[in-house]
């Protein structure tokens, strides 16, 4: 890969000068990205999971990032029940029978491209989404924006530590901006306010709601590791907002690992999770 760089070397005042320089790039070796999350919704369980791979791109590349196709994915349970994926899209490896349960290991094993990588965590409680509303907010000078915010209110348990992330989507588009900021309100732990209630909370301030619009709010239940991996993928680049679990390629390192080549690891997450989902309506103001 080359790419052409311009520099000014040697002007003088009364003159411009401009020399095209070509940097030659290799390109590297695409990376797997793993974005996985078994899930128990405390609301409504069920027995569909989906892991998402796909590879980086080249740097320089303005594409979506490449989908994986062809590779051989299975969960394994704490009993040693093994759960094969299949592949019912590019890179979207689904199960439809596993049911997970709280307290439970599972294991990822992936094998693409000659390479095996593994990868576990272990089922953790969330507490539940006590209730959601809608508050209206004027405008301000930290926010111009005039409207209506979706806020939710829930009990953190006692005895922390507790971790928690929160996905807000807006007519079945995840909302989070991915900027900075966001480390601080859609992940959050509980070292201010253990075994506290905790109320009018607003995932995200920076969304105004429509009226008609449906809001559902998922707070799901982290572990310190994947606390920390959402905190750091926001603070450098965002969180994506494609659906579901969706983190960027990044140079963070996740806790998946390739087995067979240990310097070739893996990007992204794989975690388990139990989650509390609230919906509701926009209201007219």
């Amino acid at each position: 890969m080359f790419v052409r760089f311009a520099a000014a070397l040697g002007c003088l005042v009364t003159a411009a000068c401009e020399r095209i320089v070509d940097v030659e790039i290799p390109a590297p070796e695409p990376q797997l990205v793993v974005e996985g999350r078994i899930e128990l919704v405390k609301e409504a369980p069920s027995g569909v999971q989906t892991i998402r791979l796909r590879t980086t791109d080249a740097f320089f590349s303005n594409r979506r990032t490449p989908p994986v196709t062809g590779a051989v994915v299975t969960v394994t349970d704490g009993a040693g029940v093994v759960h094969p994926f299949t592949e019912t899209e590019q890179g979207h490896y689904v199960t439809r029978h596993l049911h997970a349960r709280i307290g439970e290991t599972y294991t990822l094993a992936i094998e693409y491209a000659g390479d095996r990588y593994a990868g576990s965590a272990s089922l953790l409680p969330v507490a539940p989404i006590d209730s959601l509303y809608f508050t209206y907010e004027e405008p301000t000078l930290v926010n111009d924006k005039e409207g209506f915010r979706a806020a939710i209110d829930y009990t953190d348990p006692p005895g922390g530590p507790h971790f928690y992330l929160w996905e807000q989507y807006v007519d079945g588009v995840n909302e989070p901006p991915p900027s900075a900021g966001n480390q601080f309100n859609l992940v959050s732990r509980d070292v201010l306010y253990d075994g506290q209630p905790v109320v009018g909370f607003q995932p995200n301030n920076e969304v105004v709601i429509e009226p008609g619009s449906h809001v559902m709010i998922r707070q799901v239940a982290l572990s310190r590791r994947s606390y920390d991996f959402y905190y750091a993928t926001f603070e450098q680049n965002g969180i994506g907002t494609g659906p579901g679990f969706s983190v960027p390629p990044a140079t963070i390192r996740g806790n998946v690992a390739n087995i067979t080549r240990p310097d070739r690891y893996p990007l992204g997450f794989f975690e388990a999770a139990e989650v509390s989902v609230a919906e509701a309506i926009g209201p007219e103001r």
